[in-house]
């Protein structure tokens, strides 16, 4: 506890101004970002990429992934195999691997996480439990052995991209839970909220809400001691503060920071800046239920239409890359295909074809926010060029958002997420759709959007199936092929995710999502 006090009492002066007065020590790592957001530090709910990045330094999973998610990588697991029907796969753990407090990771330990999450039933357990529905299908063979049945045969990546997801699949000690248990609360889910009980990399020291989350390297750690004693992040919620105190030395990482910024520390040599493409799908949707959208003609015609560049080079500045495929850029699966480009006459053509040479009359429904309405601006302009009126109807999210999910918009300017390192997240949303009622088992964007392709939703079901890793993957790219043809999405880029940091900063590894950087393997200079 002393330790702890003197590590908190040490740095406490340093995070709480907003910019250091003194030199960042060479063994503490700070890192700007948004920290706002996070709610609680409990495993189980953790959702947003802010929690799920502290959890991430924290605790450990079966299976990680190191810089990738094209392969899976050991992780509390040194090695797993499926059963002949691919419904039950066995974890091998790793001997001697450690938690925070000492307490050796078995079998048991794995059972009861699992256990505690489904238990626990928080908004990310739909994850695992689409799969892994009960305790009861989590088993120990031995001491170092764990398997897991699932309710359809799951392929080696799509198993590993479950497994893969912080928090609701992070290893919890359970001797630590059971010595803050209480009666109310048998899950030492309140304890947990502000503590840790991992095997990761980094212990956690403190977290402050909207101030500070401060961690420590754990010395007997599995994978060897983190390269950086403490790590600090730093709660700026201002992109402009971010950058200013990146500028002035008081953090080595800004994590949040407007294109401006990052085309400025492009041009020092002192600062290097790290871009990927990020899990966000920024899109156009045209309702296939509703004329003229009904032919696939026009939603050919609209998807000429637009200017991605404009929108990409223009609105975002650069801080995204075309995209018009639901995979994004990074998941396993991605389809790379951009045929579409601002082409005035093939969209008048395929306009007249469809019989519709004059045009026609539509709305386009935003939240008042950017980029979401600047892009349905540049949408309404490039529509008009080929005949197209569109009127642009800004709404509050809520607002939007309820219409659509009611069926009830004609276009759409809107943006969606990725929840698991997969194309088994977004096959589902952008393309299950047998029936546009009520009873159709998947209401997500092909429904919403009343795009209905019965031989398509097959292929997505059987995809969830199919153990042949190289087979899934070529039909999530079928799949995308055929949305890319003939779907009422008009994909348009993928943001970027883009960082920058002091050059002394070395081996710092962006990552599609900000969820999976790891910090145990970064240093300074």
């Amino acid at each position: 506890m002393s330790q702890k006090l003197l590590l908190i009492g040490a740095l406490f002066a340093m995070c709480a101004l907003p910019v250091f007065s003194q030199a960042i020590p060479k063994d503490t790592l700070v890192v700007g970002l948004d920290i706002g957001i996070i709610v609680d530090l409990e495993p189980a709910r953790v959702y947003e990429d802010a929690s799920n990045l502290v959890i991430w330094q924290i605790y450990d999973n079966l299976i990680t992934f190191n810089g990738t998610f094209n392969v899976l990588s050991p992780g509390l697991a040194e090695s797993w195999d499926a059963s002949a029907d691919g419904l039950t796969w066995t974890f091998h753990l790793r001997k001697g691997a450690k938690f925070h407090s000492g307490n050796e990771v078995t079998a048991d330990a794995v059972v009861f996480s699992f256990t505690r999450a489904l238990a626990l039933n928080f908004a990310p357990i739909w994850m695992l439990k689409q799969y892994v529905p009960s305790s009861e299908n989590i088993k120990k063979i031995d001491k170092y052995t764990v398997a897991i049945t699932t309710t359809v045969p799951l392929s080696e990546g799509l198993m590993g991209a479950i497994m893969g997801v912080q928090g609701i699949c992070s290893i919890i000690d359970p001797a630590v839970v059971a010595a803050h248990k209480t009666a109310s609360d048998p899950w030492a889910n309140k304890w947990l909220q502000f503590h840790d009980a991992g095997s990761g990399p980094y212990k956690l020291i403190e977290w402050a809400p909207n101030d500070r989350v401060i961690m420590q390297r754990f010395n007997d750690y599995w994978g060897g001691p983190a390269k950086t004693k403490n790590l600090i992040f730093l709660d700026i919620p201002e992109v402009e503060q971010q950058a200013l105190s990146l500028e002035s030395g008081s953090i080595d990482i800004a994590l949040n920071l407007l294109p401006s910024a990052i085309e400025k520390f492009k041009t020092e040599k002192s600062f290097k800046v790290y871009e990927i493409p990020g899990w966000h799908i920024r899109y156009l949707a045209m309702n296939a239920g509703m004329k003229p959208f009904d032919n696939p003609l026009v939603r050919e015609a609209v998807k000429y239409a637009i200017d991605y560049n404009a929108i990409v080079n223009g609105i975002v500045k650069g801080a995204a890359v075309i995209g018009e495929t639901f995979i994004p850029v990074g998941i396993p699966g991605h389809l790379d295909a951009t045929p579409y480009h601002k082409d005035i006459q093939k969209a008048k053509d395929l306009l007249a074809q469809a019989g519709y040479p004059n045009g026609f009359t539509t709305q386009i429904l935003c939240t008042p926010t950017f980029p979401g309405r600047d892009i349905a601006i540049e949408v309404q302009q490039d529509l008009a060029a080929v005949g197209i009126k569109a009127d642009v109807v800004q709404l509050v999210a809520a607002q939007m958002y309820t219409l659509y999910r009611a069926q009830k918009q004609e276009m759409i300017v809107a943006d969606w997420g990725v929840d698991y390192a997969s194309g088994d997240s977004l096959v589902k949303p952008f393309a299950h759709c047998c029936s546009t009622g009520p009873d159709a088992p998947v209401r997500q964007l092909a429904w919403r959007n009343m795009y209905s392709n019965c031989k398509l939703t097959a292929l997505v079901d059987k995809t969830e199936t199919e153990l042949n890793e190289a087979k899934r993957l070529d039909m999530y790219k079928q799949i995308q092929q055929t949305i890319l043809n003939d779907g009422p999405f008009a994909i348009m880029y993928y943001p970027l995710n883009q960082y920058a940091a002091k050059a002394s900063v070395k081996g710092f590894v962006p990552m599609n999502s900000l969820s999976f950087v790891k910090f145990d393997g970064v240093y300074k200079e």
